[in-house]
């Protein structure tokens, strides 16, 4: 049992997505992918200019609740 919920640990440690920016839009990827998982209709340059670079960049999401947050702070 002990060896299963660390092969679980493991895994979900490796599972993550990024918020980044696509051809100008708010999007999200899948760790790896260069192609965005989904793309918000929402402009990257309407966002201070530290937002604009953090996307740009690609800001590491680990976590449902700490993306929904992020979303939220983005796209309000």
């Amino acid at each position: 049992m002990r060896n299963k919920l660390k092969k679980y640990a493991c895994v979900a440690l490796l599972l993550y997505w990024v918020l980044g920016a696509w051809k100008g839009y708010v999007a999200i990827f899948e760790k790896g992918q260069e192609e965005p998982r989904q793309i918000f209709p929402y402009s990257v340059a309407s966002l201070p200019l530290a937002d604009q670079e953090a996307l740009e960049q690609g800001i590491t999401v680990r976590t449902e609740q700490q993306l929904q947050q992020l979303l939220e702070d983005y796209l309000s």
